[in-house]
């Protein structure tokens, strides 16, 4: 159990604190990591004015005050580039944006060891300014805590030597030299762990949002999926009515906009309740979804096949004119006379099952609601069930 903890931890570790940023994460970040370009080159900038107009004016000697100044200066010149870039977004900036930080940090810091050097008796100062620094975008940039740790070495085998070899020109007083490391080592510590937890949080953040997103979608797709199969018939996979009557709706709003004709098709098949009695509903289901197969071989993707009851389909189709609505329902009634549905209990033998139809057009100029049309139409298929099934009978309107 320990083991397997110990493992556990290591991963965690490794995972969140030792791997770079995925640049997905850089990517929805992007907006943050700007925001804290731009505070940390404001503090910066404002940290190298006060140290310019009076920190650095004990300086002892012109020259040297001469180069502090000009390093302050280009501190200010770093800072004020980086705000800028920070606040336009320049896509190449943006592109690399993690690579251009950690290079503004360590200039900003390098610009410390020429100060160290020009003004060696004032050089804890330096030191402890420049350990602040690192603490402070430890803590305000996004940099991963890889990168703040290297630095921060860095910063130690370059600084730590510095402040050796100018205590000892000023006069090595071990106490002070020991105590100063610890300071420096207490700020870059600091500013390590605290990029340790702020980068848990970062990363728990995006986890938690990355979670929260990939839930919504799967929710999104399951009522889809619930919507989808709200409309669609289960046993023939054509629309139900609901999806009709919507549809009828919207048909007619674009034939009056485009000026197209539009056909309504009742379709109801013959004698079903006959091979329900004889073989059973299971064959009639059968039939039911050899007629729905037959019926979406015969329409367009355009149009809208329906089921409407147990044995009466629906067409809705457009554009289409009389002619075209007479071949398309002759197509489907002569392939449903010709076709041969086999009998499930007796694979050798089939039956054959014929339909009837009624239909009309209706025209841009026409407003007539569903009912009322289907009422009509109900009256044409009567008129082919009376006059033998098997047959077409279209309205004209």
């Amino acid at each position: 159990m320990r083991r397997y903890t110990f493992k556990r931890y290591e991963f965690v570790l490794r995972k969140l604190f030792l791997r770079p940023y995925h640049p997905e994460f850089i990517t929805t970040s992007l907006d943050d990591i700007a925001s804290s370009l731009q505070i940390f080159s404001v503090m910066t900038a404002v940290t190298s004015i006060i140290s310019l107009l009076f920190v650095d004016s004990l300086v002892r000697t012109k020259a040297a005050s001469f180069w502090i100044a000009f390093f302050r200066i280009s501190s200010l010149a770093i800072c004020f580039a980086v705000y800028l870039l920070a606040k336009r977004r320049i896509k190449r900036y943006e592109k690399y944006i993690l690579h251009i930080t950690s290079l503004v940090l360590i200039g900003l810091v390098t610009l410390y060891i020429p100060m160290m050097v020009f003004d060696n008796p004032n050089h804890a100062y330096y030191l402890f300014g420049s350990a602040i620094v690192i603490a402070g975008a430890s803590i305000l940039l996004w940099l991963e805590p890889i990168r703040i740790c290297i630095l921060s070495l860095l910063y130690i085998s370059v600084f730590i030597p510095l402040h050796l070899n100018y205590s000892r020109i000023q006069g090595f007083d071990r106490y002070f030299f020991y105590q100063d490391v610890l300071i420096v080592s207490f700020l870059l510590a600091f500013g390590i762990v605290a990029n340790f937890l702020i980068n848990y949080w970062r990363f728990e953040e995006y986890r938690v949002k990355d979670k929260l997103h990939i839930t919504v979608g799967k929710l999104l797709r399951i009522n889809q999926k619930i919507e989808d199969l709200s409309r669609v018939d289960s046993m023939t996979e054509l629309f139900n009515r609901r999806h009709l009557l919507e549809q009828f709706d919207l048909y007619k709003k674009r034939s009056h906009r485009e000026g197209f004709v539009i056909g309504l098709v009742i379709l109801d098949l013959d004698k079903l309740k006959t091979i329900n009695d004889r073989y059973g509903h299971k064959q009639g289901d059968l039939a039911i979804q050899a007629f729905a197969k037959t019926l979406k071989s015969r329409t367009r993707i355009t149009d809208i096949a329906a089921r409407i009851g147990g044995d009466e389909f629906c067409l809705l189709v457009s554009p289409i004119d009389k002619e075209g609505l007479h071949t398309l329902t002759e197509s489907i009634r002569g392939k449903m006379e010709e076709l041969k549905i086999p009998i499930y209990n007796a694979p050798n033998e089939s039956l054959t099952l014929t339909v009837s139809i009624g239909g009309t057009l209706f025209h841009p100029e026409d407003d007539p609601s569903f009912d009322e049309l289907y009422h009509k139409i109900d009256t044409a298929l009567y008129t082919s069930k009376n006059e033998g099934r098997n047959r077409i009978t279209l309205l004209e309107m």
